[in-house]
């Protein structure tokens, strides 16, 4: 895909929804494959019931309440896009990335691969939505990301 249909495409899902949920292929095709001028922040998660993910609930409910303060926010841009990762629907992506626990929050920046400062520290900071969105303006180059209630 050409920059441009990525770019575009992207922005048609976040104007449905705030997290774009995302499987290998779309990963792969949206987040890992250049060329890429935007940032994307992603959730790895376990919500399927069978899981017993409680804190994956709860983490989702607070990644969503960011999502949304941004998508409806005056800083709206094509610059930073907010997905989520579900280990039913994307095992294939956890496998890639060596992971083994959820929630995990990445951030993938619109240039070169995540540094170590990209992966949010959950056990460190907690996962409220205004630690996130502090996280999220500390990683990205769009300094307008702010918790709005």
């Amino acid at each position: 895909m050409v920059l441009s249909e990525k770019v575009n495409q992207l922005m048609e899902w976040a104007s449905k929804r705030s997290v774009i949920r995302m499987n290998g292929d779309k990963f792969r095709r949206l987040v890992k494959a250049p060329p890429r001028n935007y940032s994307v922040i992603v959730m790895f998660t376990a919500l399927q019931p069978h899981r017993q993910c409680v804190v994956c609930k709860q983490a989702d409910e607070e990644y969503q309440i960011l999502a949304n303060s941004w998508r409806y926010s005056s800083a709206f841009t094509n610059k930073i896009f907010f997905a989520m990762v579900d280990f039913d629907e994307g095992s294939d992506v956890f496998q890639m990335l060596n992971m083994n626990s959820a929630p995990t929050f990445i951030n993938f920046p619109a240039k070169g691969k995540p540094k170590r400062g990209d992966t949010y520290e959950l056990q460190v900071r907690g996962f409220a939505a205004e630690q996130l969105a502090r996280w999220v303006a500390d990683r990205t180059d769009v300094h307008e990301c702010r918790y709005n209630v």
